[in-house]
Parts: structure tokens; C-alpha cells; sequence
């Protein structure tokens, strides 16, 4: 993805050149297949200079997803032409932006590859914990599921109802699984989503697949309907496979999931600034509230932040505004003790004493 690469590639690549307008500019088109078997094309303009490489890779919630980087401000440099401006995006957004000061080709480096968490060595541990599926009956009819992010199965008359899908296909898939394991026979109808944000999104692929309902802030709607679509062909998922097509609910303020044994409430977390569209779940017969990235438990010896963090405040905010009896909370990052989150917890991280009633 850099320009030198780019032409050193396509020289052992078979690559094939044509020339194509864009924006009114003339490019002759460097095109070859890539290792993953996407295809890369180099934008190189009169001056025999490469402005743009594109290509697309996997992504486990954007699918085929086009990456970008663009050259400009070229200079000499020891006889070469490097840019001295680079930018890099990713499904369309700059995600790298550098501005170059000094070239000094061909100078002796010695890279070590990274260690540790984001390094080579780390890569299997997300895959390994979704796999992971621990479950805890709250009440009957009603199943926790830990092992990774935090998710709730509860057992309505004629389906299933889950709420929070994960951080992953495979996690998603594994949430399902579990959740038909624990309530045998009967159909996953709907799942819910807290929020868009990608880790907490990346697990709709699998809601997806088996063609679920998605309950979503009404915010949401249109962003993953349009993201869940995308085609997945470099690395096909279960959705992609069978060729389904996302269904999304949209919720507003309030919507109430009941059967006259089992009720679910769903509420928007107002003026949250983590994000606009967040839900939270509250079973009011079990006095269980579902929440995600407004708590998220540390440690239980850690001592409580000053001042406290504004999501965890405004969590607090929407419990009371909304009246609920929450004696439980739980959170979609569960405590890695695995500890039962209380109320009570929850008040004490924000130095607030418990309401009277």
C-alpha cells in the first residue's frame, strides 16, 4: 500500500493497465488480484506518479471493506520521488494522516515486530473467549451468558429473545447457540442491540444468519441496515452463505417485550454522550438491568473515581428518572471476577447514597 510497493507488486503480479477518468483527470490504472485474493489498483497520473492505491479486505462487521491510502506532495528525495503527505481510509473514513518532514532512502532499520496485547501473539485470545459460553439461571426462564460480552436469553412463550449479540460472528453464533441449549425447541425471534458501535455490532452478522429480528434505537435503524447488507466474499460468514438479508426493528423511548409471564423493557439511555442511540433492558420482574459502556465494573478493591465518569452518572441519572427497582446490573463488559453487580455497587462508584422511598 505504499507507492514503491505498490509498483514492485504489480510488477510480479500479471498486472494489466487502463486508462480511466476520475473527477475529470486522466489515470493510467495499475490493476492486479492481491494475496487475499481482493483486487488492487494503482491511480498513476501524467506525471508517472502514483496518487492513490486501493484495494478491499475482510472486516467481520463491514464486510468487503475498501482500503485507501493517497499520495500527493511529492519531493526528491536521493533521486527518488517520495509524498510527502499521506493519507490512509478504511469503508471511506481517514483513519492515518501524516505529513512528512524528511526522506532518507535505503537507511539502516532494524523493526522488531510488536509484543503483547495488539502484537503477533495475541490475535487468538478474542476467538477463544467467544467460543467460551458460561451461563447463570437469574430466574425461570431467564439465562446470563458470560464468557464474553454479557448476554441475556429469556424463554417467552412460542421464541427466544436475546438481548446483546457480542463482539463477533463467532460470538454471536456461539450466543445463539447457547441460548437454544438452555431453551430447546423453539426459535431465536428477536435480539436486541444496545447500541451500533461496532463491538457491540459485530455479532448481528450472526442474528442475520438466522434470520432474528434486531431491536434497535430507532437511530440505528438506517446505519445497520445499510452495514449488515454489505457482501462478505473474501471471507464468507453464515449470513453471506446463506444469502440473508438483515431485519431491523426500530424502538423509540419505551417498548415493552411481553408474553403475560416474561416482560422485557427496553428504554433509551437519554442524553448519553457515549452514544445517541443506546438502550438499556430492564426485567422488572427479576429486578435485572441490562446496560452497556455506561458501567463497566472494574476491579472489586479499585477505588472509585473523582470525579466519576459522566456515562456511569448518566446511567444513574436514566435509572432514576425512569423509576426502576434495579437490584441487579448487568453489564455487557462483565467483570472479569465474574461478580454479581449490584445497585448498591453501582451508587457507591458514583458517591451517591441509596434513594429512599
Amino acid at each position: 500500500m505504499t507507492p514503491h510497493g505498490f509498483l514492485r507488486a504489480a510488477a510480479t503480479k500479471n498486472a494489466t493497465v487502463e486508462t480511466k477518468s476520475v473527477g475529470g483527470k486522466k489515470y493510467a490504472v495499475i490493476s492486479f488480484v492481491g494475496d487475499n485474493k481482493a483486487k488492487v489498483n494503482g491511480y498513476v497520473n501524467d506525471r508517472n506518479l502514483v496518487e492513490r492505491v486501493e484495494t478491499w479486505i475482510d472486516n467481520p462487521f463491514l464486510g468487503d471493506m475498501l482500503f485507501e491510502a493517497i499520495y500527493s506532495d511529492y519531493k526528491d528525495a536521493g533521486g527518488a520521488q517520495f509524498p510527502m503527505h499521506i493519507v490512509q481510509k478504511q469503508g471511506g473514513y481517514p483513519t492515518f494522516d501524516l505529513n512528512v518532514t524528511d526522506v532518507k532512502p535505503n537507511a539502516a532499520v532494524t523493526i522488531q515486530p510488536p509484543q503483547g496485547r495488539g502484537g503477533a501473539g495475541g490475535a487468538a485470545a478474542p476467538a477463544a473467549a467467544a467460543n467460551t459460553v458460561p451461563s447463570e439461571k437469574l430466574s425461570d426462564g431467564v439465562y446470563l451468558i458470560t464468557g464474553g460480552y454479557a448476554a441475556l436469553a429469556i424463554d417467552f412463550k412460542d421464541h427466544i429473545t436475546i438481548v446483546e449479540a457480542g463482539q463477533s460472528e463467532a460470538r454471536g453464533l456461539a450466543v445463539i447457540a447457547e441460548a437454544k441449549r438452555l431453551i430447546p425447541n423453539k426459535p431465536v425471534k428477536y435480539v436486541v442491540n444496545t447500541h451500533s458501535h461496532i463491538d457491540h455490532s459485530s455479532g448481528l452478522r450472526a442474528v442475520v444468519a438466522e434470520g432474528a429480528t434486531i431491536l434497535t434505537h430507532q437511530v440505528n435503524k438506517a446505519y445497520l441496515e445499510k452495514t449488515l447488507a454489505l457482501p462478505h466474499t473474501l471471507n464468507p460468514d453464515k449470513a453471506q452463505q446463506a444469502g440473508k438479508k438483515p431485519v431491523i426493528e426500530a424502538v423509540g423511548e419505551k417498548k415493552v417485550l411481553t408474553d403475560g409471564t416474561h416482560v422485557v423493557e427496553l428504554y433509551h439511555q437519554q442524553n448519553l454522550g457515549h452514544h445517541d442511540g443506546m438502550l438499556i433492558a430492564y426485567l422488572p420482574k427479576e429486578k435485572v438491568l441490562l446496560e452497556a459502556d455506561g458501567y463497566n465494573p472494574q476491579a472489586a478493591t479499585a477505588t472509585p473515581p473523582n470525579p466519576a465518569s459522566p456515562y456511569t452518572l448518566n446511567l444513574v441519572d436514566n435509572i432514576q428518572r425512569l423509576r426502576l427497582d434495579v437490584q441487579r446490573i448487568v453489564p455487557v463488559h462483565y467483570p472479569a471476577d465474574n461478580r454479581v453487580v449490584t445497585m448498591a455497587e453501582l451508587l457507591k462508584w458514583v458517591g451517591r447514597a441509596a434513594p429512599t422511598h
